[in-house]
């Protein structure tokens, strides 16, 4: 690995539970955390090391992670993590736009009180308090909320990569830690807007403020990954 590569990959050989999903985990984790930056290339006996785990967990959980496409892997043992690259972004967006409105939608006429409440709740756990990598599975149990019951296990099954992709991009463009305030306020309404549309339990509605939301995440992040180190730049994506 690179001087400095993996300085905040942890050692996993203490904790408990299988030894490819604790690898997965924290390379998981140090990469949308971007504690392993866009473009840093790494070396799998040098992660090998410093995770304290044998090379076998680490290359299946690569394998995985290259699925979720936060990983490049090559020939000769090194492994790449995927740059930026806003014509992959607009791919990821390509597909929820297509899936998760409708599934929505499917959803919006039997969806209960209770489950109304739900989201509500899901909403104020997500941005009432601290913000930080607290954030990010309330956020995603949310989303995932909003799609059900219509969505079937093979739906759940094809959603999971893409929120893996896309939540990438969202924690390096979004920062919530930077001003906590701001972003919970103005996140928050964009979330409430969701959990309105749900209580109408009109599909037209559901499926027009889901679509709407997806697609003003993407231009938000379209708009902020200019300034982010290890973007492709658009001419480069095309090329």
């Amino acid at each position: 690995m690179t001087a400095g590569a993996g300085r905040g990959v942890r050692s996993v050989a203490s904790r408990k539970a299988s030894a490819v999903d604790l690898v997965l985990h924290e390379i998981r984790r140090s990469i949308l955390s971007g504690e392993l930056p866009p473009g840093r290339p790494f070396t799998v006996p040098a992660l090998t090391e410093q995770l304290g785990v044998s090379h076998v967990p680490v290359r299946e959980a690569l394998r995985q992670l290259e699925a979720q496409g936060l990983i490049v892997l090559s020939p000769s043992r090194s492994a790449l993590v995927t740059p930026l690259d806003p014509d992959d972004l607009r791919a990821i967006y390509r597909l929820r736009i297509t899936v998760e409105p409708e599934l929505a939608a499917l959803s919006a006429p039997d969806r209960s009180d209770a489950e109304i409440a739900d989201l509500d709740d899901m909403v104020r756990a997500t941005f009432d308090h601290v913000l930080g990598e607290a954030f990010w599975q309330p956020h995603r149990d949310f989303h995932a909320a909003l799609i059900e019951p219509a969505a079937s296990l093979w739906d759940r099954r094809m959603l999971a990569p893409l929120w893996d992709a896309s939540e990438r991009y969202t924690r390096l463009v979004f920062d919530p830690v930077d001003a906590p305030e701001s972003f919970a306020r103005r996140r928050a309404h964009a979330h409430d807007e969701l959990v309105d549309a749900a209580r109408s339990r009109d599909p037209e509605r559901v499926r027009a403020a889901v679509r709407e939301h997806l697609e003003d995440n993407l231009a938000t992040m379209l708009a902020r990954m200019d300034g982010i180190e290890g973007v492709t730049a658009e001419h480069d994506a095309s090329a």
